[in-house]
């Protein structure tokens, strides 16, 4: 029988035949993606990370990701839906409560979304709070350590980052090409004072909803962001667990090698 390590499919009796000791929870959102890319697009890229990750790493299992995120921001777009920090955090921390007390205690958070970053950071404090021998990490942006861990020249400077850009459309292209429709990408690239910071919302920026070239994007890239980003969340995890989750460390190049 494979292994799976996914919990939605797991049944009582496979579960029980394998050993789990940590456990991935990825936070999505269901947002406005521009024209061209679904709304669901932070969930799936997140997702699809986390599924490598899982993978790669024995005694790994992956929690069914929270599909909807703090979006307030996108609202004026269709189709966006929101939730508060405050109630993400809220279910975060239940949710990882509730593994607790099924006897995992080591926890991998994978972000897909930059609005949900308070919310984590919310929900992290409480658990590590409550839970004091709780292990926690997150990967809070996977769309700007992916292309930073790809190999030069994948990216130009800007690493592609940007919201229904090069990057996020590329791993779009690599994860759920059926979802995506190229004929009406369109990119654009808000600007700034220098020496002044904006406090905005994309719909205050961009009229498509998209910042970057989505037409720079490749199914190819997003290959290499997926893989690369989980390559090194699995060796991070791995390390981890051959050191009993010690963080305490001088030196943590391990990870760049």
């Amino acid at each position: 029988m494979p292994i799976e390590f996914r919990l939605e499919r797991l049944s009582r009796h496979r579960f029980e035949k394998q050993a789990f000791d940590k456990a991935i929870l990825v936070t999505g959102a269901t947002e406005n993606h521009a024209y061209h890319l679904p709304m669901g697009t932070d969930t799936f890229a997140a997702y699809g990370v986390a599924e490598q990750v899982a993978a790669k790493t024995p005694g790994t299992l992956l929690l069914p990701p929270i599909p909807f995120g703090v979006s307030d921001g996108l609202m004026p777009y269709p189709f966006t839906i929101t939730v508060t920090p405050e109630t993400m955090a809220q279910v975060i921390f239940e949710i990882i409560e509730s593994c607790i007390q099924q006897g995992i205690s080591r926890f991998l958070i994978i972000n897909g979304h930059g609005g949900n970053n308070s919310a984590i950071d919310m929900a992290a404090r409480k658990i590590k709070k409550t839970f004091p021998s709780v292990k926690l990490a997150a990967s809070m942006a996977w769309w700007i350590s992916g292309p930073r861990l790809c190999p030069k020249g994948t990216f130009s400077e800007d690493y592609g980052i940007g919201h229904a850009g090069e990057a996020e459309t590329s791993v779009a292209l690599y994860l759920v090409p059926h979802l995506v429709d190229m004929n009406v990408a369109e990119g654009e690239w808000p600007q700034s004072p220098r020496e002044i910071k904006l406090f905005t919302t994309i719909p205050e920026t961009s009229k498509t909803g998209a910042t970057g070239d989505p037409k720079k994007a490749t199914s190819e890239k997003g290959r290499l962001i997926v893989e690369c980003l989980s390559d090194y969340l699995s060796k991070f995890l791995i390390e981890m667990d051959n050191t009993d989750w010690n963080f305490v460390r001088d030196d943590w190049s391990f990870l760049d090698v």
